[in-house]
């Protein structure tokens, strides 16, 4: 069954929890194996409610993501879709890091000329 990671399946929801949906999926060999799709994984966007966006009985495409030797299966709908693109978050860090050292240096700068004013006018004032 390893070999079937990474795979993209149909499946059917067969239940709802508060923390995910329980999907059963049909397996290259006939079997039936049943996994989750933790809530994270439904949607692209924040799930709040998952009863908002799935219920018992919808028929789902899956990305199986892992099978754990003790037989457990971990699903993703969102992973499925053809557009998933997967969030770089080292890309984005760094884009982040590259403003926030930009704001900082402007902020440097500007504490410096500020500083070095009030130096200045108190040598004038002694």
């Amino acid at each position: 069954m390893i070999e079937l990671q990474g795979q993209i399946v149909k499946g059917k929801v067969v239940r709802l929890e508060e923390y995910g949906a329980f999907v059963e999926v049909t397996l290259e060999d006939g079997g039936v194996a049943t996994g989750l799709v933790h809530v994270s994984e439904v949607d692209a966007d924040f799930v709040e409610n998952i009863y908002a966006y799935l219920a018992e009985g919808d028929e789902v495409d899956v990305k199986i993501l892992d099978i754990k030797e003790d037989g457990k299966v971990d699903l993703s709908i969102k992973r499925a879709d053809p557009d998933w693109q997967d969030e770089e978050t080292p890309n984005l860090r760094s884009k982040l890091d590259k403003d926030f050292n930009k704001r900082l240096r402007r902020f440097m700068h500007k504490s410096q000329m500020i500083q070095g004013e009030a130096r200045r006018q108190r040598r004038g004032r002694v």
